[in-house]
Parts: C-alpha cells; sequence; structure tokens
C-alpha cells in the first residue's frame, strides 16, 4: 500500500534515484533562493524541535499553513521565524496567540486531507519596514481567470540535516483536475485540492503549508502526496479560492499589500494556459 505523506519541497540534484532517496531530499527541479524574492514565506517552529512546517505571510499578523502542521498543537508551542534565508537562524521571531483550524478539516474520514487549511495569529504585528518580509495577496474563488496554470512558485527550506538550512524555490504547473484524479488513485482529490508539479519539480515531506504562488497570488498551500519525488506523481496542495471564505472571515483583505517582486509580476504577463479545473 501507497503510503501518503505530507510534503515539503525538494531539489532533483544528479539522478532520480538520488532525489527520491531519504538522506538527501531537496526542492524537485528548483534551486536555492533568497528569502527577498519570496518575503511570504515563513518557517514554522515547535519550540522542542525547531522547524517542522512552513506558511505563508497574508497580512502582518495573520499566517496561512495546511490545517494538518498544527492539528492538536497550542499556540504557545510554536512560533514562526519570517525574513530570514535559513531556517534556523536570523530574520524575525514571534509567538503566536491564535490557531484557527478549518472546522471542515478531519470531518471526511477517507478523505484525511481535505479542508486542509489553518489561520496562525501572531502575538503582535510584523513591521512593514523590510525587503525581506511582506504578505502577500489570497487569491478568491472570483479570480481565479487570471490564474496561468504553468507558472507557479513553490517555496520553503529542506531537511533537517544542518547542510540542508537554506530556502528553495521551483517554478510548477498545474494540472487538471481530472488528470490529478487519475494519477492519484485511489486517494481522493476534492474540490478543495489542486495537483501541481509532478515533471521532476515538486515538493516532499518536512515543508508542509508552505506557499504556492501564481501569477503574484497565493493558490495553493502544501498539502500531501505519494512518497517523495515519485514519478509522473505530481504534489496536491490545499486550494486557496474554494476556502477563501474561511480565510476572509478572519483576516480582513487589504487590496494594499507590501510584497511587490518584479520577478513574479513579469511572470503574471507571460502566455500560459489559463487555469481551468
Amino acid at each position: 500500500m501507497v503510503v501518503l505523506i505530507a510534503i515539503y519541497l525538494i531539489v532533483l540534484l544528479t539522478s532520480r534515484n538520488l532525489a527520491t532517496s531519504n538522506n538527501d531530499e531537496k526542492v524537485i527541479g528548483g534551486y536555492i533562493d533568497s528569502i527577498e524574492n519570496v518575503p511570504y514565506t515563513v518557517s514554522l517552529n515547535d519550540k522542542h524541535v525547531g522547524h517542522f512546517c512552513s506558511g505563508t505571510l497574508v497580512s502582518n499578523i495573520w499566517i496561512v499553513t495546511a490545517a494538518h502542521c498544527v492539528w492538536g498543537k497550542s499556540p504557545c508551542d510554536v512560533y514562526i521565524r519570517a525574513g530570514s534565508s535559513v531556517k534556523n537562524k536570523g530574520g524575525t521571531i514571534r509567538k503566536l496567540d491564535k490557531i484557527i483550524t478549518n472546522p471542515l478539516f478531519k470531518r471526511i474520514k477517507d478523505v484525511p486531507f481535505d479542508y486542509d487549511i489553518a489561520l496562525l495569529r501572531m502575538s503582535r504585528p510584523l513591521s512593514d519596514h523590510s525587503d525581506s518580509i511582506g504578505w502577500i495577496p489570497v487569491v478568491s474563488f472570483y479570480e481565479t481567470e487570471h490564474i496561468r496554470r504553468n507558472r507557479c512558485l513553490v517555496s520553503g527550506w529542506g531537511t533537517a540535516e544542518k547542510t540542508n538550512q537554506r530556502l528553495k524555490s521551483a517554478m510548477v504547473g498545474i494540472l487538471k483536475r481530472s488528470i490529478c484524479t487519475d494519477k492519484m488513485a485511489p486517494e481522493y482529490v476534492t474540490q478543495n485540492m489542486v495537483c501541481a508539479g509532478g515533471q521532476e519539480k515538486d515538493a516532499c515531506h518536512d515543508d508542509s503549508g508552505g506557499p504556492m504562488v501564481c501569477n503574484g497570488l497565493l493558490v495553493g498551500v502544501v498539502s500531501w502526496g505519494y512518497g517523495c519525488a515519485t514519478l509522473h506523481k505530481p504534489g496536491v496542495y490545499a486550494y486557496i479560492p474554494a476556502m477563501w471564505d474561511f480565510i476572509a472571515s478572519h483576516v480582513e483583505m487589504n487590496t494594499s499589500y507590501k510584497y511587490n517582486n518584479d520577478r513574479l509580476l513579469d511572470l503574471s504577463k507571460t502566455k500560459g494556459e489559463l487555469i481551468n479545473l
């Protein structure tokens, strides 16, 4: 039986066999990145074990992550690190005062990762005067027509190995849901999920909760997949537009965002297939 695991970003090195090993897991088809390019990406840390998941800044006080990352955790057990390219040092530390998981998460017995979204509120706001810290717009159900299928960026950190602490990113393409359903069978791919990668660019375990950004908008959250770097098996992401109401009910949606990365804005002008799940 194929074991499902929550996913973290991994870089393809010299061969596919190396990418699938447990000792050298990074971002498949990706590259070492700088936090200034993806300043909305944050590291989630347990005070006892350190980095365990990633998240996305959507305001100066709110973070979006995967519900399974923080399921059963207390705010006092978790802190976040923002503004650092290295997951275990530097940047700005903030404690949490609230964890809100989607109330429908884990309600469906046979689909454990459905509604895999959670919101984290920091104990105090972040400063908006740093190139390495910024928040990003959340795509709504009504904005999906602006998303191009082949221009999405995933970012996060590698393994717990001391030699693999750097932030990594990769470009991925979104799959039609019908294709994803076939590839991920017999597991369920619901309307609250979206698939991306599977062409030697993907994510694997330990960086769940991280962002998938398309055209400068947060579209997905790293959720689950089959193993690590399994050929022709995409990563599955919580689909933000399907759960936008949950986010908007807690987070004030402001059209004035600090994040204004020229590299991603240029991608929004690139021709590509419009998303149509």
